[in-house]
């Protein structure tokens, strides 16, 4: 864990709060997942290029870019990267 924690920064609830009306909002409102929520909130509330999720939900709102699986890896190969 403490390896992995070199790259992950980790955000108090204080920081995410504040957006997390807007994202679920963003995400249809009633009866939306908290964890989908908690996604958006959370890259609203940083600078970010985004989220990446193969998730329909996240994909469909248009608060934060999203990018898929398929899409993160064309992006990173168009940009030189090989694995």
């Amino acid at each position: 864990m403490e390896r992995l924690q070199k790259y992950i920064d980790f955000l108090p609830t204080e920081a995410i709060l504040p957006h997390w009306d807007a994202a679920a909002n963003a995400l249809g409102g009633v009866g939306v997942d908290p964890e989908d929520v908690s996604c958006v909130a959370t890259a609203l509330s940083v600078p970010s290029d985004g989220i990446g999720s193969d998730d329909p939900h996240l994909k469909g709102q248009d608060l934060v870019a999203c990018w898929t699986t398929k899409e993160l890896v064309g992006a990173l190969r168009d940009d030189g990267l090989r694995f």
